[in-house]
């Protein structure tokens, strides 16, 4: 552990922040107004960083009665309004899914700025964006985080599975192309310095198994680093007709459009005699 800490602090200068980008915005008389997509139609949502997300219920009529609470700069008040499930809203290019928002009537705002209004973006949604509203030296603009928090770990979880289902199947290749190329592992079996002397174990442990491994990996903790994200994870492999348990630290960074095991530790159980490649 004490090793891959080490080479974790050695990485993170590395690591730079993801790409962001940048919206213009249109103007509702001096308030930003941003265009978002739902279910393919477009809308245009008031920006109010001092306010929870609503839609307008002349836009969005269904959903069932509740009493809900709404934020805004005046505080947080009670009232009546219908709870509408979006499916998918996008801004940008980036979605937010299975969200649940108050609709209520928010004509009076359009009417006072002249425009219609679909609703507003908040600051709860601007967080799960990793966004902020630029209103410097230039249009107006909404700068969004491209490769958020929530969109890193959704295809980071997918990544790991398509490895594990690499590894499982004696997919060399496949779980080659799970390792950057300067991969470092430090496992039961050993520890191995880049890609191919981790592949090489690999195939030579895989060719020697009468009955071929089952893996699964459970994450317990993700901690972001800019473009990389160091997890905490909990591995159950069956080999022979026995199943270890273990726990181990991994961190992955984004590459080439793909995300890839750099640093790996694996820790083994007490009076484990069974060694376990890269996992």
């Amino acid at each position: 552990m004490v090793r891959f800490l080490l080479l974790l602090l050695l990485a993170l200068p590395a690591l730079g922040r993801g790409s962001a980008k940048e919206i213009d915005l249109a103007a509702c008389d001096v308030l930003p107004v941003v265009e978002v997509t739902i279910a393919g139609a477009r809308f245009h949502f008031l920006l109010d960083t001092a306010a929870t997300s609503i839609l307008n219920a002349s836009s969005f009529a269904h959903g069932d009665e509740r009493a809900i609470s709404v934020t805004s700069w005046s505080g947080t008040s009670e009232t009546r309004a219908h709870q509408v499930t979006i499916g998918d809203l996008e801004v940008g290019g980036h979605h937010l899914r299975n969200l649940a928002l108050p609709a209520i009537d928010l004509s009076a705002i359009g009417r006072s700025c002249g425009r219609q209004l679909d609703g507003i973006l908040g600051i709860d949604l601007l967080r799960k964006l990793g966004a902020v509203l630029d209103l410097t030296d230039r249009a107006p603009r909404l700068v969004v985080d491209a490769d958020n928090a929530q969109t890193r770990v959704a295809e980071l979880q997918e990544r790991l599975l398509a490895c594990v289902q690499a590894f499982d199947s004696g997919d060399e290749k496949g779980f080659s192309d799970c390792l950057d190329p300067g991969a470092v592992l430090f496992t039961t079996a050993g520890d191995f310095y880049g890609r191919q002397a981790a592949v090489e174990f690999y195939r030579q442990w895989y060719s020697s198994q009468t009955v071929a491994a089952q893996v699964s990996i459970k994450p317990r903790v993700y901690h972001l680093l800019g473009d990389a994200i160091w997890l905490e994870y909990e591995l159950r492999a069956t080999v022979g007709g026995r199943t270890i348990v273990s726990r181990g630290t991994a961190l992955c960074r984004k590459s080439n459009a793909q995300w890839r095991i750099l640093h790996l530790n694996c820790s083994a159980p007490p009076n484990d005699d069974i060694a376990l490649a890269a996992h």
